[in-house]
């Protein structure tokens, strides 16, 4: 905390004090100086040539729900005690520290809606798509050069990769198909997957296990459920799954490394949402695990390389929380803060947890296991613009070697969706 230490003055300069002060008023003079608000120890002031009312010295309250523009100048309210010994400290990269490339997606619906982003290793590209009203497929190299838009995906949702890597799957969340992608030509075909009386079935991910390609689906305040298509045959049942609760809202799905037979599956619509572990066969998934998320939603799936553990997201309570694959017992907290968004695995089990944060930090790196992170990351405004700073959009982080990539947005500007790519030490 800032403290200002009171001084003696002697008579003369009170005088000569008194005599400025006379000589502004008379003169019409008016001084006024700009306050800045203090927030978690970063300093943060009013938005560059904002009017000032007269006789208001009251900080500008930032917009509800969203970081005002850092300071230019970062502050550190960290101080040091020689006598204890120190906590690991986490490197924080500054916002703008990194590469920006605004991506051709039009601004997510409240509560902010979101496809998926996927790293294919393979052939150096990002996939990206925007969910519920947009309608296609953004592709871009490691660097976030856009380099291919595939369109007419109606509600371009999640996606995954053919066992091969040949083909990409993406789930058209606004009708009734999913849509393939040749990852070469990038021609595209697609695969019924709607109902007998033509209405939509709102696929919205896809999974492969046990050589069927399995989507979750659901429209709005409608049926939702899991899903089986043959991709040979192009054979499809719309409720392939045996359970012990009835699913209500269209899960996320994740796969299981070592485990071809094994997916995991979290709704995205309800409070606290279910968790389920499936056993896949040629026909269905036989649940053999659930739970509920201790809070929210789920907003991303993310297996450790060694298929042990998974990390669920839901917005609540304000940490990461890691569970066993096996029967989704919670064994580990990962601790970020409001509000738990979105997470990445890396290949050697590095945790990459972000969070939809007005005042703190985005993104949140942990080792294994760990409870205090290595690096965080902060997204402020983007360079050159007179902006609030971004934050994090549910779902939106990949990892790949030493970078991260997160997609962010910024609700009161639509067009500035946005892929951030920082690199970790």
């Amino acid at each position: 905390m800032r403290r200002s230490a009171k001084r003696f003055m002697p008579t003369w300069a009170r005088i000569v004090g008194v005599a400025a002060v006379v000589v502004l008023v008379v003169s019409g003079g008016v001084a006024m100086a700009r306050v800045d608000q203090s927030d978690k120890g970063s300093a943060r002031s009013e938005r560059p040539g904002a009017p000032a009312a007269a006789g208001n010295n009251k900080t500008k309250t930032p917009k509800p729900g969203k970081k005002p523009r850092p300071s230019p100048t970062p502050t550190s309210s960290a101080t040091s005690d020689p006598t204890s010994s120190p906590s690991p400290t986490p490197t924080t990269t500054p916002p703008g520290t990194g590469i920006d490339v605004q991506i051709p997606l039009p601004g997510f619906d409240f509560p902010y809606r979101f496809g998926d982003i996927l790293v294919d290793e393979a052939r150096e590209r990002v996939y990206i798509t925007g969910g519920k009203g947009t309608n296609e497929l953004v592709v871009t190299d490691l660097d976030g050069r856009v380099v291919h838009r595939v369109t007419g995906i109606p509600g371009a949702a999640g996606m995954t990769l053919s066992p091969d890597g040949s083909k990409l799957y993406i789930a058209a969340s606004d009708q009734w198909w999913i849509t393939i992608v040749d990852t070469e030509t990038y021609q595209t075909d697609g695969l019924f997957a709607g109902k007998t009386d033509g209405s939509n079935t709102c696929p919205r991910d896809v999974a492969f296990a046990a050589g069927q390609l399995w989507f979750s689906w659901g429209c709005d305040n409608a049926p939702a459920n899991i899903g089986r298509i043959d991709p040979q045959t192009r054979a499809y049942n719309l409720n392939a799954t045996v359970v012990d609760s009835r699913i209500a809202t269209a899960p996320l799905l994740a796969t299981v490394p070592g485990e071809p037979n094994i997916i995991i599956a979290g709704e995205t619509g309800t409070n606290p949402a279910n968790l389920y572990r499936f056993e896949a066969t040629s026909t269905q998934l036989v649940q053999q695990a659930w739970r509920r998320t201790d809070g929210g939603s789920v907003r991303q799936l993310a297996v450790t390389p060694d298929g042990s553990q998974v990390v669920v997201p839901s917005g609540s309570p304000y940490y990461h929380p890691a569970l066993d694959a096996t029967d989704l017992t919670e064994v580990h907290r990962y601790p970020t803060v409001a509000y738990p968004n979105a997470v990445a695995i890396r290949d050697d089990g590095l945790v990459v947890a972000g969070t939809n944060s007005a005042y703190d930090d985005d993104v949140w790196v942990f080792q294994p296991g760990g409870s205090t992170p290595v690096a965080t990351f902060d997204f402020g405004h983007l360079p050159n613009q007179e902006t609030w700073a971004h934050t994090l959009v549910n779902g939106g982080l990949a990892v790949h070697g030493n970078r991260i990539y997160a997609v962010t947005e910024q609700s009161a500007e639509p067009e500035m969706i946005t892929l951030r790519i920082r690199t970790l030490e």
